[in-house]
């Protein structure tokens, strides 16, 4: 088995650790969480995003696009 490094604060850290089980390890913990957000279909998450907190990542989204539109564009000249 393959090994990767990560590096996670430890805020991130402690909030793991409260997380796991006694005889789970890190790798098990994060398999454990990560695999039900895998799984998820469209239609359970769908809305899940709304009100003030979205309007503002919907706005750097797009303006992320227009940056990199424009940036290809110029390139291309």
């Amino acid at each position: 088995m393959s090994r990767k490094t990560i590096t996670i604060s430890e805020e991130a850290y402690n909030a793991l650790a409260e997380l796991k089980k006694e005889v789970e390890s890190f790798t098990e913990l994060i398999k454990r969480i990560a695999t039900p957000m895998r799984k998820r279909k469209l239609s359970e998450i769908a809305g899940i995003m709304a009100g003030e907190e979205f309007d503002d990542f919907e706005k750097a989204a797009l303006e992320a696009r227009h940056f990199k539109s424009t940036r290809l564009q110029r390139l291309k000249l």
